[in-house]
C-alpha cells in the first residue's frame, strides 16, 4: 500500500499542507507564556519562520489586554492557569473573533484540560519542549487542517469516538486505494486522506482516556462491533447463518 502511494503520479502534500511567504509576512501572532526563556525561545523562532508582527504576553489576562486594542492571525498560549484560567480565556479570545487561530501549548497534552480547550475551539495544540518543525507543522495545520469531527466533541465515551474518527479515516483511504486506479480525482485526494489518517491516529493516541492499552482495547471493541454489524460483508454472513 505504500508503495502505491510513493508513485510520483500522486498529488504533492505541500501545496495543500504549507504556508505561502507573502501569507506568513501578513500573519500577526501573540504568545503568551509566563516563563521568559521560553517566551522569547519561541518568539524567535516564530519570527525565523517568516511569520510578520510577534507579540508577547506573560499572562492570560495581559494577553486579552493586548487583543482588545488589535486583532491576531493566531494566538499561541500556555495551557497552565496564570491570572486567568486558559478555558476562560480562549472563551474570551473567541468570543471577540472567532477566526483567530488559537493554539494551546503544554507539556502534558494528554491532560483532559487540553482537550477540553479543542472542544472549546483551539486549533491544535503544540507540545513542550517545541522545535522549529513542530512549531511550523502545528500553525500550518491550525490554518489548513480539518477540524475536530462533531463525534469526538459530542461524545460520551471518548475513546470509543476518536476511534471512530481513525477508522472512518482509514475507511476513506481504502475506498480512494480502490478508486484511484480508475479516477485521476481519487489519486489526487489519497495523499490528503493518508494525512488525515495519520493526523486521526496521533491524536486517539493522544487524548485516549487511560493508557495506550485502553486505546487498543477500544480499538479492540470497535472492530469487532463492526464485524459484528450487517453493514460488514463478515456481519451480513453471520447474520444470514444466524436466520437459518
Amino acid at each position: 500500500m505504500f508503495q502505491f502511494l510513493e508513485t510520483d503520479e500522486l498529488l504533492d502534500l505541500r501545496d495543500d499542507f504549507t504556508i505561502s511567504v507573502t501569507e506568513r509576512r501578513q500573519s500577526s501572532v501573540l504568545i503568551v507564556e509566563p516563563d521568559p526563556n521560553v517566551r522569547n525561545n519561541i518568539r524567535h523562532t516564530v519570527k525565523s519562520l517568516g511569520f510578520g508582527t510577534i507579540s508577547d504576553a506573560v499572562t492570560h489576562g495581559q494577553a486579552l489586554e493586548r487583543l482588545r486594542e488589535r486583532r491576531y492571525s493566531y494566538v499561541l498560549f500556555d495551557a497552565k492557569k496564570t491570572n486567568v484560567s486558559p478555558s476562560n480565556f480562549l472563551t474570551q479570545l473567541l468570543g471577540t473573533d472567532k477566526n483567530t487561530l488559537a493554539i494551546p501549548m503544554s507539556e502534558f497534552p494528554r491532560v483532559d484540560d487540553v482537550f477540553s480547550l479543542l472542544v472549546i475551539g483551539a486549533k491544535g495544540f503544540l507540545v513542550k519542549p517545541f522545535t522549529p518543525a513542530s512549531i511550523d507543522e502545528c500553525m500550518v495545520w491550525a490554518l489548513k487542517g480539518e477540524p475536530i469531527a462533531d463525534v469526538v466533541l459530542q461524545a460520551k465515551n471518548r475513546n470509543e469516538a476518536l476511534v471512530a474518527v481513525m477508522m472512518t479515516a482509514l475507511d476513506e483511504v481504502n475506498v480512494l486505494i480502490r478508486q484511484s486506479k480508475e479516477f485521476d480525482t481519487a489519486k489526487r485526494e489519497l495523499p490528503k486522506a493518508v494525512h488525515r489518517l495519520k493526523r486521526s491516529s496521533e491524536m486517539a493516541k493522544t487524548f485516549c482516556k487511560g493508557t495506550d492499552d485502553d486505546l487498543l482495547e477500544s480499538i479492540s471493541e470497535f472492530c469487532l462491533a463492526r464485524g459484528e454489524g450487517p453493514a460488514s460483508r463478515l456481519g451480513r454472513l453471520r447474520k444470514r447463518l444466524k436466520n437459518k
